[in-house]
């Protein structure tokens, strides 16, 4: 049977050691960058603080925020950046290095540099521009033409969220009229899944839109902290709006700062209550431009009918008296035409001391051509006839003859 050794350390002489060398081998404060996990808030902040690398986390550590030092470094951090420290941040932390034998490895916080953290994100976002540029994605959706009418709108936003609320007041309005129809659909704007939440709410709005097609999109989302924007500055959630293929609109609640999604979105908003607004307005435009144009149609028709009824008893008038004057000149024209023909008759033209010359058969004979010498005539007159033969005519017989 083997002994147990006779010499040993206690796990606390161990790990005080351990705090001892890592006492000496970091003496003070250091600049440390990192990544927020997680944050807890039990007065004092506790932190995971990780490092990435390629996706992986490669390091990680508990960092804390005594209550001391807390709200004042809070309070830096909030007015530089517009909120707190959240999981998923990039921060510079100045911390000291501290191993305690009860609670182990751990970063005491003293300072926090709000700039690199905005810095950081003012990079992502700079690299998101020049990708989509590359990819002539940056202007696609904002180059659509804006609605001119909004029938049928899909509205992405957290849910029960103030914005919503906001925004729905308004387009309750539409709806209540059956002008507009309004698409729900949630999603989550903060956190790391937000932009996969965000990415199934634009599948489900494209799957509503080959339904019954949509006037717009409208991604909404009250106001916030400038590091809340942090989560939807993702390529992949703005190429997927920037190809939607109908104006988007954007109202995420941020006066002074944008999102990526607000520089590829057709039209940008400041709020919820203002997208709803230029909807309302819009509309109310369309309607009151369709009014205009109905009641312009009206005047114009009655215009048309009033003078169309003047111009028809005018017309009519006018036609009487040209269908009265061409009857009169026809009438005329036939009784002159009667006059004439009646004057014609054969014994009317007797009486006046012509002769009617017939021949052999008793047709009538209009033309010298028509009598050959010797023929026997027939000489027609108003009291009776007369028998006759032609003889040669003087053209005929000839000089000499």
């Amino acid at each position: 049977m083997t002994r147990a050794p006779e010499s040993f350390l206690e796990l606390a002489d161990l790990l005080s050691y351990v705090g001892q060398v890592v006492g000496r081998g970091i003496p003070g404060a250091v600049w440390v960058r990192a990544e927020l996990s997680s944050v807890t808030d039990r007065r004092h902040l506790y932190l995971d603080v990780v490092q990435l690398q390629d996706g992986q986390e490669i390091a990680k550590a508990r960092a804390t925020l005594w209550a001391r030092e807390r709200y004042s470094l809070e309070g830096k951090f909030r007015r530089a950046t517009g909120g707190g420290l959240r999981a998923g941040m990039k921060v510079l932390l100045y911390v000291t290095a501290e191993f305690h034998p009860q609670y182990g490895f751990s970063l005491h916080i003293l300072d926090v540099a709000p700039e690199f953290t905005v810095g950081d994100q003012m990079i992502k976002l700079d690299n998101i521009r020049r990708v989509l540029d590359a990819e002539g994605l940056l202007t696609r959706n904002r180059l659509l033409p804006p609605p001119g009418d909004f029938s049928r709108v899909a509205v992405v936003s957290p849910r029960q969220a103030a914005g919503l609320e906001d925004f729905a007041r308004e387009a309750e309005r539409l709806q209540r009229v059956g002008v507009t129809d309004f698409v729900y659909l949630s999603a989550t704007f903060q956190g790391k899944e937000a932009p996969a939440s965000l990415m199934g709410a634009l599948s489900a709005a494209l799957l509503a839109h080959l339904e019954a097609p949509l006037d717009a999109l409208v991604i909404i989302r009250g106001g916030g902290a400038q590091t809340d924007l942090a989560w939807l500055n993702d390529l992949e959630l703005a190429r997927a709006v920037a190809r939607f293929p109908v104006p988007v609109i954007t109202g995420i609640g941020h006066a002074r700062d944008d999102s990526i999604l607000d520089e590829v979105a057709c039209i940008r908003a400041d709020t919820p209550s203002k997208a709803a607004a230029y909807i309302l307005n819009t509309v109310a435009g369309a309607a009151g431009t369709a009014l205009d144009a109905y009641r312009q149609i009206r005047t114009l028709g009655r215009e048309v009918l009033t003078q169309a009824q003047s111009s028809s008893g005018w017309m009519q008038a006018r036609v009487t008296r040209a269908a009265q004057g061409r009857v009169k000149g026809e009438s005329e024209r036939l009784d002159s035409t009667m006059r004439a023909v009646l004057g014609l008759t054969p014994q009317r033209t007797l009486s006046r001391g012509y002769a009617l010359v017939r021949g052999p058969a008793g047709a009538v004979v209009t033309r010298a051509a028509q009598v050959r010498t010797g023929q026997g005539l027939t000489l027609e007159f108003v009291d009776g006839v007369v028998g006759v033969r032609a003889e040669p005519s003087v053209q005929e017989i000839g000089p000499g003859q």
